[in-house]
């Protein structure tokens, strides 16, 4: 024989969704909700490639010394703007930030179209007039982002992951 159960284990969780449900209306919104309510378990609302990138802003600003910020936010912004860099390195933010630094260090034109693009953002994000090389002349001596500077600094971090 066996003995009774002196436990109340309560009502299960379906008993208490039935009575919950009980007076509620239907709805096409309530009814998408709980079919998707379970889809996310586990899995995190931000996607990856935005994940990826939170990953690889956080590696720069470990490595990149950039105290004004433009030059890191230019790199961000870049990232963003390229799906297929990321998508090829799903999960893996070193590989994805040495593959853009290959890019850049390795591309006269890349290096110039970055600096511009830097020295752009200076300007918006501190409200001054940014100071643009011109060749053959030397850098403004206010120029926080220049050719020379910005390819040391990349240099370093591309130096930098070789080693993680």
């Amino acid at each position: 024989m066996k003995e009774p159960n002196n436990k109340d284990t309560g009502p299960s969780s379906a008993d208490l969704e039935a009575e919950i449900r009980k007076d509620r209306k239907f709805s096409l919104t309530e009814a998408i909700g709980r079919e998707a309510g379970g889809s996310l378990k586990g899995a995190s609302p931000v996607p990856p490639a935005q994940q990826l990138v939170q990953q690889i802003e956080e590696i720069l600003a470990r490595q990149l010394p950039d105290g004004e910020g433009s030059l890191t936010r230019t790199i961000i912004a870049r990232l963003e703007g390229n799906p297929p860099l990321l998508a090829r390195h799903f999960g893996q933010p070193n590989g994805a930030l040495q593959e853009f630094l290959n890019s850049v260090i390795d591309s006269p034109a890349n290096l110039e179209i970055l600096v511009r693009q830097t020295d752009a953002r200076w300007g918006r994000d501190y409200d001054e007039r940014p100071h643009f090389e011109k060749d053959g002349q030397p850098p403004h001596p206010d120029d926080p982002y220049t050719l020379g500077g910005v390819r040391a600094l990349l240099q370093a971090v591309r130096d930098n992951l070789k080693q993680i």
